[in-house]
C-alpha cells in the first residue's frame, strides 16, 4: 500500500457512490413505510440504524487516530442487535428530515474520520462486535454494502406496497 492518499480518496469515493441517488429515493418514501414483515421496521428506522452504525464506525476510528482500540460503547447492552433498537428508541422523537439530515452529517464525518486515519495502522484490525476482522478498508465497504442491502429492501418494500395499491 503505498499511496495512501489514493487508497483514501478510493474509501471516500466508494463512500459516495451512489449516496446522491440513495439519498432522493430515500426521501420519497414515507418514512413509516413498513420495510420486514417479520417485524415492525420501516424505512425511518433502516436510516436510524445506517447512521448508528457509520456513527459506531466513526467513534472507533477515532479511538484509534487517538492512540486507543478500535471500540463502541455498547451502551450497557448485551449485543449489537440490542444496542440498535435501544438508539431506534431514541431517536423516536426526531422528524423524518432531521433523520435525513443526520444521516448526510453522519457521512460527512465518517469521510472526515477516513481522511485522519493514521497511515500506520490502515492494515490493522478492527476488534469490535460491529467490524471484526475488517481492516478501515473492509470496514468502509462493509458499511457501504450494508447501506447497499437496506435501500435494496426498502425499494422492494415499495415495490410490494405499489403493489398491493394496484391489486386493490
Amino acid at each position: 500500500m503505498n499511496d495512501i492518499p489514493r487508497v483514501k480518496r478510493e474509501l471516500i469515493a466508494a463512500l459516495d457512490n451512489g449516496r446522491a441517488a440513495a439519498r432522493a429515493f430515500v426521501e420519497t418514501l414515507p418514512p413509516d413505510l413498513p420495510v420486514h414483515n417479520n417485524s415492525d421496521w420501516t424505512a425511518r428506522d433502516l436510516i436510524i440504524h445506517l447512521t448508528a452504525l457509520e456513527a459506531d464506525m466513526i467513534s472507533a476510528m477515532q479511538s484509534a487516530t487517538a492512540g486507543g482500540s478500535f471500540s463502541v460503547d455498547l451502551r450497557e447492552q448485551a449485543d449489537p442487535p440490542a444496542l440498535y433498537e435501544l438508539r431506534r428508541r431514541d431517536q423516536a422523537r426526531h422528524s423524518w428530515e432531521e433523520l435525513l439530515r443526520q444521516w448526510e452529517r453522519t457521512r460527512d464525518e465518517l469521510r472526515g474520520a477516513v481522511l485522519a486515519f493514521p497511515v500506520e495502522r490502515i492494515k490493522t484490525p478492527f476488534s469490535n462486535p460491529f467490524f471484526v476482522d475488517y481492516d478501515l478498508t473492509g470496514a468502509v465497504r462493509a458499511c457501504g454494502a450494508h447501506e447497499d442491502q437496506h435501500l435494496a429492501e426498502m425499494r422492494a418494500a415499495l415495490l410490494q406496497r405499489e403493489q398491493t395499491i394496484r391489486d386493490s
